[in-house]
């Protein structure tokens, strides 16, 4: 929800709508959101209760590091911060969806997260493009192709990353489609 269009009102997480459907729990991965992989941070909500009273006595009394912890601390502290950096993502997202969507052998999915999710059409294939890609441009990407419900399809996973390695990304693509 971080990185859609609107997000400072696309949150779930609003008493109003728990209540609305109070079978609903939302999950929020903090350290996802906020780019800190490894402190293992998010919450749970729901307007059930009872659900929410039976979770928290099945959590032990130490289940957030001291990393964590300290995040949650000094987190209000750069929230204007984040929300001018998450604006600055949208665009950069935005501006690089248009020049992917130029690419021939990519079909791109639409998205309001921080990757796209690109089918792989022929002549190419999203093995041979993730280790060109590695080999040649010292780019990473990610072959979704085996993961369950893609029948046999090519799929490659890309994040929006800087500018700069976008162009990067973008102009090591653009070679491949001219061959």
């Amino acid at each position: 929800m971080d990185f859609s269009v609107g997000f400072e009102h696309n949150s779930l997480l609003r008493n109003q709508i728990l209540e609305a459907y109070p079978s609903m729990v939302v999950i929020k991965s903090i350290s996802k959101s906020y780019g800190v992989p490894g402190i293992r941070l998010g919450i749970l909500c729901s307007a059930d209760t009872a659900l929410v009273a039976k979770l928290k006595k099945m959590v032990s009394i130490w289940n957030i590091n001291s990393f964590a912890e300290y995040f949650m601390q000094i987190l209000s502290k750069y929230e204007k911060d984040y929300r001018r950096a998450c604006e600055k993502f949208i665009l950069e997202r935005d501006d690089f969806e248009q020049k992917l969507k130029e690419i021939r052998f990519l079909r791109l999915m639409p998205s309001q997260a921080n990757y796209f999710l690109c089918e792989i059409l022929p002549p190419k294939n999203a093995d041979q493009l993730v280790r060109t890609m590695l080999i040649k441009y010292n780019i990473l990407v990610r072959d979704c192709s085996a993961k369950l419900g893609f029948d046999g399809k090519q799929y490659m996973r890309i994040a929006v990353r800087s500018h700069e390695d976008n162009a990067k990304f973008l102009q090591a693509l653009r070679e491949l489609d001219s061959q």
